[in-house]
């Protein structure tokens, strides 16, 4: 793969981390759902039966995919542009895949949980 388009990859993971530390941010202001990250197309936030409990069980995961996804993606920049990492950047992107699932799991349990579906 060249490297260039392997560096898009690394900058847009990092932009996506950024992005969801600014939706926790936000969510923990507003008290709103953002629907981007946590439902999707099909699921209106307003049919949520517990706002609050919802946003206090996923938020949480919210911040640390963020944080997570920031990392790995900064880490990758470094690998890619600046020095090879190798095993850390290896690390770090496995780290990032088992907290990528763990999100899915909780946020899909979650919606299970609180919304009709």
């Amino acid at each position: 793969m060249d490297s260039s388009f392997v560096g898009v990859i690394s900058l847009v993971v990092t932009v996506c981390g950024i992005y969801c530390i600014y939706a926790y941010f936000d969510m923990k202001k507003t008290g709103e759902i953002n629907g981007t990250l946590l439902l999707g197309n099909n699921i209106p936030a307003y049919k949520c039966k517990d706002k609050e409990a919802y946003l206090k069980k996923t938020m949480p995961m919210v911040l640390l995919l963020g944080v997570v996804t920031t990392i790995y993606g900064l880490i990758d920049l470094v690998n890619n542009f600046l020095l090879p990492l190798g095993i850390i950047d290896a690390a770090a992107m496995i780290i990032f895949l088992i907290v990528l699932v763990v999100f899915v799991v909780i946020t899909t349990k979650c919606k299970k949980e609180y919304f009709n579906l």
